[in-house]
């Protein structure tokens, strides 16, 4: 097979689930941020140290984040009141 072959299975296959309603499990979407310069030279200089896109460094740094705040969700130390009722 050649590649143009391997291409077009992928799209029939893309197709095929979208036709099906299976959606790809990790969805990108489009967010716009507004952050300080002071920020952004920040990140852009953290980018540069990596050798990445200052986009691939905002990604990471949003999903640390959401990890993060998941743990904290699931592992948090204040006690919680919880009311019966009949």
């Amino acid at each position: 097979m050649t590649n143009y072959d391997m291409d077009e299975i992928e799209r029939q296959r893309k197709r095929e689930r979208k036709s099906r309603g299976i959606r790809p499990e990790d969805e990108d979407h489009s967010v716009e941020i507004e952050l300080p310069q002071k920020d952004i030279l920040k990140l852009a200089l953290l980018a540069h140290e990596k050798n990445v896109t200052l986009n691939t460094v905002c990604i990471d740094i949003l999903k640390q984040g959401i990890e993060d705040g998941e743990h904290r969700f699931e592992h948090d130390s204040r006690p919680e009141l919880l009311n019966e009722t009949e």
